[in-house]
């Protein structure tokens, strides 16, 4: 008897210790829900930071192949940096327009939000493309 009850206390044992150093299941916060293209539920009420200065490292390859996206302050349930990054061209002589946080009000919470304003590519050429680093 004494021995079915050493089992039964051992295989408790061993289960709570399983149980407990099993990784805590991580809270799933899910992406912002947009409203629209541009406008997400939990938009933030205060502008972000002052922009980071981006280490820009060498160019992949030829100038007229890429670009430097600055980085820029993104929305997480709070302020956070997401570095610039070098992205080859879509056309050559092609250049990005960054994107930037608007302030807008939000007549249904009757509250001012910012929202982002994605970049996009812009076919041309563009004076000061030196400045970018990509020659």
């Amino acid at each position: 008897m004494k021995a079915a009850f050493q089992k039964i206390l051992l295989l408790a044992v061993v289960a709570l210790f399983i149980t407990g150093c099993a990784p805590e299941r991580p809270v799933d916060v899910g992406p912002q829900v947009a409203t629209g293209d541009d406008l997400y539920f939990g938009a933030p009420t205060q502008p972000p930071p002052k922009d980071q200065k981006d280490v820009k490292p060498s160019p992949p390859g030829s100038g007229a192949l890429w670009w430097f996206i600055p980085g820029h302050w993104a929305w997480r349930g709070q302020w956070v940096w997401i570095a610039g990054h070098w992205r080859p061209r879509p056309h050559p002589g092609d250049y990005w327009l960054g994107g930037q946080w608007q302030l807008q009000t939000n007549t249904t919470l009757q509250t001012n939000v910012y929202v982002w304003k994605k970049g996009h590519w812009h076919s041309g050429s563009q004076d000061g493309e030196e400045s970018n680093g990509s020659r």
